[in-house]
C-alpha cells in the first residue's frame, strides 16, 4: 500500500489516540513548557472524551466521586471546584458524595485542554493509526486514511479498545443487536417494551440500566453475570494511611496479603472501602515484582473479583438496578453467552453456558472486553516487545516500550490500560493521568 507522507504536519511527539490518555498527556506536557505546536495527535473524535467520557446519556455517570475523579494527580479539590460553577446537576449530589454525568468530565477536560494551551489549535488528525516502523531520527506513522507522519518521539496513548462480542458473531451491529453501548445513543432507539438482554455485569451494565430506568422502561430485562453478582456501591469513605506492602515475590503470597487485609467486614461499609484505597495505594509496585506468569495468574483465578471491589458502582446506578429488581423487571441469571441465533420474529435467542437458552428483543454487550488491533499488530511484527508469554507489551516503569533487545527504547512510549499488565493498577482516570504526569515531567527533563 502507498502512503503518502505529510512532511508539514512532522513532530516533535506524535500521540497516538485521542482519548482521556493522549488529552491528559497533552496538558501535562504544555503545564511542563512543552510546546502544544511541538505535538501532533492522531486519532478520531474530540480530544480527551474518549470510550469513556464520549456519552451522550446524562443517565451514563462517573464511578468515582468528584474529589477522586484527578486530572491533576496532587490537586484532589481541582475538578469538584470547577464543577461548582460550571455544572448544573442537582442529581449528582448522593449520601456517598458527589457523582456527576461523564460528559461533564469530558467538559472539564476540555477546558483543562483550552487553559493548558492557551486556546491554542492543536494539531489532531482524524484517522486511525494502523502500523509504526522505526526511521532514522524518530519514528514514522501510518494511517488508515494513506497518509504517513514522521515523529522524533512516539507515545502510545490509545486507551480502551471498543468492546467486542464475547462469542464469535456473525451478525451486523443494528438497533437491536448494540456491540458498544458506551456513547448511550442506542437508547433512543429503542421500543419502551422491548425484551432486553445485557451481556455482563460491570459498570457497562449499571450504565445500561440507569439509562433505560431514566427513560422509564417498561420491558422486562435479563442480566447475564456469570458470578451472579453486580458491583458493589459506593459509599463516603475517607481516604487513610497508605497501605505498606511487604516484599511479595509470588501470587500466593501477593493473594495472602491482600486477603488478610480486606477479610474483615463487607465491601458496602466505609471502613472496608478505605482499607481497598490503602491497599491500592502500593498494589503497582508489589505488581511488578512478581514474575509475570504469576501476575498472569492472579488475572485468570482473581482478576473478576478485584475489578468488581476496584470499579464499585455510583449510588444512582445502584439504585436504579435495586429498583428494577424489586419490582420483577431485572431478572439476575448466573451464566455466560454462548450462542447468539436470529428468530423468525425478528427477535434474537442467546444459547447460555448452563445449556438453558433466553429471547430478547434487544441484545446489549456489556462485557467491556476488547482488543486493540494496533498494539496486537504492534505485538505480532515484532515492534512491540510481549512481557513473557502474554499479550500485553514489555513497558518500564518510566513507561519506555522494551526493545527487542531487553533495553528501554528512550523514544517510544506508552500509557493507559495496554500497560496494566507490566506496571499494575492504572485502569481508571486518575492512574492515566499520574502516568500522564510522569511521562511529561521525565520528557521535560529529557529536553533539558
Amino acid at each position: 500500500m502507498t502512503y503518502r507522507h505529510c512532511p508539514d504536519q512532522d513532530a516533535s511527539l506524535i500521540i497516538v489516540g485521542s482519548g482521556f490518555a493522549a488529552a491528559a498527556a497533552v496538558i501535562h506536557l504544555a503545564h511542563n513548557g512543552f510546546a502544544p505546536s511541538d505535538i501532533l495527535i492522531i486519532g478520531p473524535g474530540t480530544l480527551g472524551a474518549g470510550q469513556a467520557y464520549g456519552c451522550q446519556a446524562d443517565a451514563f455517570r462517573l464511578n468515582v466521586r468528584a474529589d477522586l475523579q484527578r486530572l491533576w494527580p496532587d490537586h484532589s479539590d481541582h475538578f469538584p471546584q470547577w464543577a461548582k460553577t460550571h455544572i448544573e446537576d442537582p442529581q449528582a449530589k448522593t449520601h456517598a458524595g458527589l457523582f456527576y454525568r461523564r460528559a461533564d468530565f469530558a467538559r472539564y477536560v476540555n477546558a483543562q485542554l483550552e487553559a493548558a494551551t492557551g486556546k491554542k489549535e492543536l494539531r489532531q488528525v482524524p484517522a486511525r493509526v494502523v502500523n509504526i516502523r522505526p526511521v532514522q531520527q524518530g519514528w514514522q506513522v501510518f494511517c488508515d486514511d494513506r497518509t504517513a507522519y514522521h515523529g522524533a518521539s512516539l507515545l502510545l496513548a490509545t486507551g480502551n479498545p471498543e468492546p467486542q462480542w464475547p462469542i464469535p458473531n456473525r451478525f451486523e451491529d443494528s438497533s437491536t443487536l448494540i456491540r458498544t453501548p458506551w456513547r448511550g445513543d442506542w437508547l433512543e432507539q429503542i421500543d419502551p417494551t422491548a425484551a432486553i438482554c445485557l451481556v455482563g455485569s460491570g459498570l457497562t451494565a449499571m450504565d445500561a440500566l440507569s439509562g433505560l430506568a431514566e427513560r422509564d422502561h417498561k420491558g422486562p430485562i435479563s442480566l447475564l453475570t456469570p458470578h451472579g453478582i453486580l458491583p458493589p456501591e459506593q459509599v463516603g469513605w475517607e481516604p487513610g494511611d497508605p497501605f505498606l506492602w511487604p516484599d511479595t515475590r509470588r501470587a500466593s503470597e501477593f493473594l495472602h496479603v491482600t486477603l488478610q487485609m480486606l477479610k474483615a467486614g463487607f465491601w458496602e461499609e466505609p471502613e472496608w472501602q478505605q482499607r481497598f484505597s490503602a491497599l491500592r495505594s502500593g498494589i503497582s509496585t508489589a505488581w511488578q515484582q512478581l514474575p509475570v506468569e504469576d501476575r498472569m495468574k492472579l488475572q485468570r483465578r482473581a482478576g473478576w473479583l478485584w475489578s468488581l471491589a476496584r470499579f464499585r458502582a455510583s449510588p444512582q446506578t445502584v439504585e436504579a438496578a435495586r429498583n428494577m429488581a424489586d419490582r420483577g423487571q431485572l431478572t439476575l441469571i448466573r451464566s455466560a453467552l454462548k450462542s447468539l441465533e436470529s428468530t423468525r420474529s425478528a427477535g434474537w435467542q442467546l444459547g447460555l453456558a448452563n445449556e438453558a437458552s433466553l429471547n430478547a428483543d434487544i441484545v446489549v454487550n456489556c462485557t467491556g472486553v476488547g482488543r486493540d488491533p494496533l498494539i496486537r499488530k504492534l505485538m505480532a511484527t515484532g515492534r512491540l516487545t510481549p512481557l513473557g508469554k502474554s499479550h500485553s507489551p514489555a513497558v518500564s516503569p518510566g513507561l519506555q516500550v522494551i526493545s527487542p533487545d531487553g533495553s528501554p527504547c528512550d523514544t517510544l512510549f506508552c500509557i493507559g490500560p495496554a500497560t496494566a499488565l507490566a506496571l499494575g493498577d492504572v485502569m481508571g482516570a486518575t492512574s492515566v493521568a499520574a502516568q500522564a504526569a510522569g511521562f511529561a515531567r521525565s520528557l521535560h527533563t529529557a529536553e533539558k
